[in-house]
């Protein structure tokens, strides 16, 4: 049905209708491919991510309080749609945002294969292994990220990014394999915040420490109890 004239603008109704290269419908096999790729790719790294993110505003109320003024000071009326021009408006909700990333990446492992030999600090890699890239030790190594566990958004200010490694923060990878949704991911993470943060106070009761399970996406095990309040 969705093959025909019946389907929407919607991403499924678009993949049932597109063609290779010489003009044959993708098979049912790819799209099923496409759509479980973009549903872990994209919306579930994201929920992931925005989840860590509330629980870490919880655990730190005075950054989101600094991130609430923040998104009050764009004057914006409540339901109003966020432009470009406000998004740019808001590099500490987009720092705050990055630790998130970096305390508990939504991928924490990253399977690839070696297409050449190579050496790793002293270990020879022949071409064709299986090797696990691991943003989340990547993200906790002290030498790097002086108390790693703490929440502490100014890492990601202009200057105390020049100094790092352009790896040490790879939630979303690097070189030629990087997701191409980042930038949308940091824009989806904003307008997110944005309204969020206008209407809603969040909070943790005394005591409570979330039970996290960081593989195989970060989630709360016990689904984040948080407290919320209208502001």
């Amino acid at each position: 049905m969705r093959r025909g004239n019946h389907g929407g603008d919607d991403l499924f109704s678009q993949l049932c209708r597109a063609t290779h290269e010489d003009g044959a419908l993708l098979s049912e096999q790819d799209i099923i491919d496409h759509m479980s790729f973009l549903m872990m790719a994209a919306h579930d790294t994201l929920t992931s991510s925005l989840t860590s993110f509330i629980g870490e505003l919880a655990a730190n109320p005075h950054w989101q309080d600094r991130l609430r003024a923040e998104v009050l000071a764009l004057g914006l009326a409540l339901g109003a749609p966020s432009s470009f021009d406000d998004l740019e408006k808001m590099p500490l909700t987009e720092m705050a945002f990055k630790e998130a990333l970096r305390i508990k990446p939504p991928v924490p492992s990253m399977p690839r294969r070696a297409m050449r030999d190579f050496s790793f600090k002293g270990y020879a890699v022949p071409a064709g292994t299986a090797v696990g890239i691991n943003p989340l030790f990547t993200h906790h190594m002290k030498e790097i990220w002086p108390e790693p566990d703490r929440f502490d958004p100014l890492r990601f200010t202009e200057d105390a990014q020049r100094g790092r490694h352009r790896f040490a923060f790879v939630p979303f990878g690097g070189g030629a394999h990087m997701c191409l949704g980042l930038h949308f991911a940091y824009m989806q993470a904003k307008c997110f915040a944005r309204h969020f943060l206008e209407n809603i106070e969040v909070s943790l009761e005394p005591g409570y420490k979330p039970d996290w399970q960081m593989w195989p996406i970060p989630k709360p095990r016990d689904g984040l109890r948080v407290r919320v309040k209208a502001v």
